[in-house]
């Protein structure tokens, strides 16, 4: 249902994307950089296509501990709908806050971030091992009877609620403003400014940040990022660019206790011997700088056909789900994996200006 569910949206974001480069130029505004957008696409996509091999065996699960539930509810009733949104949303909430704050939960997430772009293409800027991550959590929802296919619509609709509002291109809305998730919201949540580092987490509901004190309202000028910069345009290395920093950090310290608890420790926490052996700069806003990579007009068309290709396999393993022989899916997924690496060799070639 959900490969169903992105199917039809899919054609949506692409248009509504192209409408927001179109207005963004019609204003003089300068909110897409192409090499970015694509990599943001590709982790979005990357994502897709690991999922296709792990969320059945996740809803298949969730469908288990739901028939060994405590409650019974029934999809066809209201209620149920309604219940299950404002605690699927509460859930989020929290599994999206401690994304932010515990190291190994961060590094699933950090792909989302990384861009220093702030547009619709950031909304599919997803992290392949997030909602894995986020599972055990959600099996509190199944524990409770959730129905899964009100799951799965209510999970997929956070989702899709969460793409309008990744633009810079609509200011604040006063009516909705610490009630529901805005773009002016979730750009807060998007920057590194100290004011505005972990607030406004929720999904759907601003009433999660508002009753927990992690609402920030958009003052300051954002800007977009994460402090330990990712400058690449690698969609496939993104997601695991966390993992290798905190196992570098890990080794380092020498001590078998920091190993473990390094991944475990808030986000950002490092071992005292690795900080002594391997200091980092500490983060100014004033030295910031962007990554833009400078592309030719060569470059340019070479890393938008590796793009194409990876669009392609990628969209031959969804219509293929369930049909085609898991040799085969594999083979797809290699397949999307090596065109969308291939495109950041591309892109990452040339030095920043």
């Amino acid at each position: 249902m959900q490969n169903f569910l992105i199917a039809l949206a899919t054609p949506v974001f692409v248009l509504l994307i192209f409408i927001e480069y179109w207005w963004s130029r019609r204003q003089g505004r300068d909110v897409h950089e192409f090499s970015d957008s694509l990599a943001s696409i590709g982790c979005g996509i990357f994502t897709v296509t690991l999922e296709v091999f792990a969320k059945a065996g996740l809803l298949l699960l969730f469908a288990w501990v739901t028939q060994h539930g405590l409650m019974n509810w029934s999809s066809q009733s209201v209620v149920t709908w309604v219940v299950f949104f404002f605690l699927l949303d509460f859930i989020y909430y929290w599994a999206h806050r401690w994304s932010h704050e515990i190291n190994i939960l961060w590094a699933g997430h950090v792909p989302h971030h990384q861009s220093e772009q702030y547009n619709l293409t950031t909304a599919l800027r997803q992290g392949a091992f997030q909602d894995i991550s986020h599972w055990p959590l959600y099996l509190l929802l199944a524990l409770l009877g959730c129905p899964v296919e009100v799951f799965i619509v209510l999970l997929t609709f956070n989702k899709f609620y969460q793409f309008w509002i990744h633009t810079r291109l609509i200011g604040k809305l006063p009516l909705l403003e610490g009630f529901l998730n805005t773009p002016s919201a979730h750009r807060v949540h998007h920057g590194i400014n100290d004011a505005y580092i972990d607030r406004n987490h929720g999904g759907t509901l601003m009433i999660w940040d508002r009753i927990f004190g992690t609402y920030e309202e958009e003052q300051e000028e954002v800007v977009f990022g994460v402090r330990k910069a990712y400058q690449r345009r690698d969609p496939v290395f993104a997601q695991f660019d966390w993992v290798v920093t905190m196992w570098r950090d890990a080794v380092l310290s020498g001590e078998c206790r920091d190993r473990w608890r390094i991944w475990f420790k808030p986000t950002g926490w490092r071992p005292e011997t690795t900080k002594l052996l391997a200091p980092r700069p500490t983060f100014s806003l004033d030295r910031f700088q962007r990554y833009a990579p400078t592309l030719s007009p060569i470059l340019k068309r070479a890393g938008f056909l590796w793009f194409v290709l990876a669009v392609l396999f990628n969209g031959a393993m969804m219509l293929g789900a369930g049909k085609l022989s898991w040799g085969v899916m594999v083979v797809l997924a290699v397949a999307v994996t090596l065109a969308l690496w291939q495109m950041s060799r591309v892109f990452d070639q040339q030095q920043p200006q």
